[in-house]
């Protein structure tokens, strides 16, 4: 029997795997083995309470760091000509972790918080 928080993992799941992929979410259910009319009916219930969310700024240790990446702007800055860097890793349990637009100080960072993890 599923509980409502594997529907909400499955979901944020979807979102952030299957959706960019084009993904229908029938298709998604199916792949994870899912009976989609059970999550249909699940999100059909809760629907009214998800609730999107933006967030503008960043954590305060963040900011002391980087301030430039935390500072809003409604105007683009030019892209300055350092490196960027994109990782996306799949972990055999399901985890699946994406990071766009890092800098080496943020990857650095990022491998010592997963090296926790291990």
């Amino acid at each position: 029997m599923y509980s409502s928080s594997d529907f909400e993992h499955l979901f944020i799941r979807y979102k952030a795997e299957g959706l960019p992929e084009g993904e229908s979410i029938q298709a998604f259910c199916l792949k994870n083995k899912v009976p989609y009319n059970l999550f249909h009916k699940w999100y059909k219930d809760t629907r009214h309470h998800i609730v999107p969310v933006q967030v503008d700024g960043c954590p305060e240790e963040e900011r002391e760091v980087l301030p430039a990446s935390c500072a809003p702007s409604v105007e683009s800055a030019p892209l300055s000509r350092a490196v960027r860097i994109t990782i996306d890793i799949r972990i055999s349990n399901g985890m699946h972790i994406r990071q766009r637009d890092l800098s080496y100080g943020r990857l650095k960072s990022l491998v010592e918080k997963l090296e926790g993890l291990c």
